[in-house]
């Protein structure tokens, strides 16, 4: 299954509610929001920094992928950036693939 990384920042709304309700309901809530797409939750931690927190999940799909960052950032608590991981074996075949590849830089003089 896919892995992808949510990186995510607070609204002014959203953070009064989760200081209100508890940072380990937002837990809660992301956990139930992608098992309900098929997804798991791999990790979910809270930041100092640029972003105010940061989700990895196991995620069947991208389609799938991108339902928690819309439904969340659609309730206008969030914003969320959603980042696909690529595996190192992927990246060899990728590698592979770019070995083979021809490409004619521009300037090169040639049509």
């Amino acid at each position: 299954m896919p892995t992808f990384v949510y990186l995510g920042n607070y609204t002014a709304l959203g953070l009064e509610g989760a200081m209100r309700d508890g940072f380990e309901s937002r837990v809660t809530a992301v956990t139930d929001l992608l098992e309900a797409h098929g997804g798991q939750l791999v990790s979910m931690g809270f930041c100092m920094g640029e972003y105010d927190f940061v989700i990895v999940a196991d995620i069947p799909s991208r389609k799938a992928a991108l339902v928690a960052p819309m439904v969340a950032g659609s309730a206008g608590t969030v914003s969320v950036a959603t980042i696909e991981l690529i595996s190192a074996s992927e990246m060899s075949e990728i590698a592979s693939m770019a070995k083979v590849s021809q490409f004619k830089t521009a300037g090169s003089g040639s049509n």
